[in-house]
């Protein structure tokens, strides 16, 4: 067993690691590709040879080709926006239209973006922009990604490549990860947390597993058998559901760590999760993070889960946590932290406005062994299955479409939504709430009132609302889930 990789040891993104060493196997195809052989494919591609920087749109999943796309752009210096391939086409005409790139790749060939003009290459298709214009790119910008996938919000996380290589040789460290590893891609990649597994075992040298099933599909077990699969990581809803039905009791034999971020897993599931891995004999490790942060903040160690349920543990190898003394909030500082945000196109030529702090806008407080633990936030959103949603920006789109009054609020289970009209108007809102963010109707309340409450000063009331309407738990339904 090789020794875990403890700091910045070399780029990952460079891969750089014996090349005739498994970097991937794609689960639909049965393609195995070698570290050479993925050099050699990233090499390839044309954006390596472009006399200057272009912005690069990826519409991704997780295919070799992505992931190729991926390390062409880091290597090239060209700027590349992530997003899921899923993406509402509304929500990402929006996005394209905000930041015009100058290249999109995506697997369907019905994109069919105006103002650009088709070509084929590496089995992806990728539309070109015509008349492209110089665009002012800042030198350390390397990636963005999107704080609210699921909304198409055209705010993005600008990153760098330091942001992006320290934060993997942090997760390699604390979690011991070797170039035996072999992790199972649970998570898409255009998500911060999905793509934190693949930054970081590639930095370790250990073999990629693509697949785009989730972890309560059959096909998703079939190939942890079928390829001795290591690792997974999972949103909360992925492990109430997997306890739920017993899965993890059952299949997985092969599995040695698994990890859980994208919102708070309550504490009894927490220490039900501690209890099966003792008894199975793998490591259960539950992070704190957020996309500011190129993904992960703080992580319990897996020794203290079974005394610290409920707490984010302590910060990750090179970070530092804090409670702000006069407000209450968790401030982090760390070489991960995000340059800044991007809303407009011009805001690419911006350089680093954070200098390696952030205010996370969850409210926390420190125990005597120094674990931190969230006791509420400052800032407007939740989290379901893992993604995060902005409740101002669902409100915007709701509005958009109805023009009636709206508030959102709700917690990280459920997203509950008020509108003010008639009763009639309600299955429409739903509707288009499932639709647009692909969320189950279990997920989502919507309920019609005469008038929204507001405060003396004319602000949302939402304190009111929530306290007069209580959240309902939302059913976990197990009819699709493989048993």
């Amino acid at each position: 067993m090789g020794l875990p990789f403890v700091g910045k040891v070399m780029d990952f993104w460079k891969i750089e690691h014996a090349p005739e060493s498994l970097a991937a196997v794609e689960a639909a195809t049965g393609r195995r590709k070698t570290y050479g052989e993925l050099r050699h494919d990233v090499g390839q591609m044309f954006m390596q040879k472009q006399p200057q920087r272009s912005l690069i749109l990826l519409l991704a999943q997780n295919r070799y080709e992505c992931l190729v796309i991926y390390l062409a752009a880091l290597q090239s210096g060209n700027p590349l926006l992530l997003a899921d391939a899923s993406l509402n086409s509304d929500l990402l005409l929006q996005l394209m239209n905000t930041y015009r790139p100058d290249y999109i790749y995506a697997s369907s060939s019905d994109l069919a973006p105006p103002g650009y003009q088709m070509r084929q290459e590496n089995r992806l298709n990728v539309w070109e922009k015509q008349g492209k214009e110089p665009i002012a790119i800042h030198d350390s910008l390397a990636l963005l990604l999107n704080t609210s996938g699921s909304t198409g919000s055209p705010k993005l996380v600008r990153l760098s490549l330091e942001n992006l290589q320290s934060n993997a040789a942090s997760i390699a460290a604390y979690l011991k990860l070797t170039a035996e590893e072999r992790p199972v891609t649970s998570l898409p990649m255009s998500y911060s947390y999905g793509l934190s597994v693949i930054n970081s075992h590639l930095f370790a040298g250990a073999a990629l597993t693509l697949t785009e099933h989730g972890v309560l599909r059959r096909e998703f077990w079939d190939t942890i058998d079928q390829y001795a699969c290591t690792s997974f990581a999972g949103v909360p809803y992925s492990y109430q559901m997997l306890l739920q039905t017993g899965l993890l009791t059952r299949r997985g034999a092969t599995l040695r760590t698994l990890t859980q971020a994208g919102g708070a897993l309550g504490e009894t599931h927490i220490r039900q999760m501690h209890k099966l891995a003792v008894e199975r004999g793998f490591k259960f490790f539950v992070m704190y993070g957020q996309t500011e942060a190129t993904a992960r903040i703080s992580y319990v160690p897996f020794e203290s889960l079974g005394e610290k349920a409920g707490s984010i543990g302590v910060a990750i190898p090179n970070g530092s946590l804090q409670v702000a003394p006069e407000s209450g909030e968790l401030v982090y500082h760390g070489p991960n932290v995000m340059l800044g945000y991007a809303e407009c196109l011009q805001d690419l030529a911006k350089g680093d406005e954070l200098g390696g702090v952030l205010n996370t806008g969850d409210l926390a407080r420190q125990d005597e062994h120094g674990f931190f633990y969230i006791t509420g936030r400052i800032k407007r959103f939740l989290k379901l299955f893992g993604k995060r949603f902005n409740l101002d920006e669902v409100e915007q789109i709701v509005q958009r479409r109805f023009g009636f009054p709206v508030a959102c609020f709700g917690r990280d289970d459920l997203l509950m939504v008020a509108v003010e009209t008639r009763t009639e108007d309600v299955p429409a809102v739903t509707s288009m709430l499932r639709e647009t963010f692909s969320l189950p109707n279990d997920a989502i309340q919507v309920e019609a009132v005469q008038k929204l409450p507001r405060t003396v000063r004319g602000k949302m009331d939402y304190q009111s609302l929530a306290a007069t309407r209580p959240l309902s738990s939302p059913a976990i339904a197990v009819s699709q889930v493989v048993r």
